[in-house]
């Protein structure tokens, strides 16, 4: 089921995940940021959440290169999904 997002909705799912990672454990924050790349039409804002991850929580660069890898295997498996 993917939705059509208009620019505001967008901007308001950036404001609220943003506040997300920085207030709640990461856990919680992964969640929503799994369901969001899943059910809106190209999510390229986790890659951005990616980085916010690694900068707070990591030590080497393990948490953009895993978005990364996230981000492009959603994307694949959305164009494999007949809808």
């Amino acid at each position: 089921m993917r939705y059509k997002i208009k620019i505001w909705q967008r901007i308001l799912l950036f404001t609220v995940i943003y506040i997300c990672v920085l207030t709640l454990p990461w856990w919680l924050s992964v969640v929503a940021l799994v369901g969001l790349s899943i059910f809106v039409p190209n999510y390229i804002e986790v890659l951005f959440f990616g980085f916010l991850f690694d900068t707070i929580y990591s030590l080497k660069h393990t948490g953009l290169i895993v978005a990364t890898i996230f981000l492009i295997a959603v994307l694949f498996v959305k164009s494999r999904i007949r809808t």
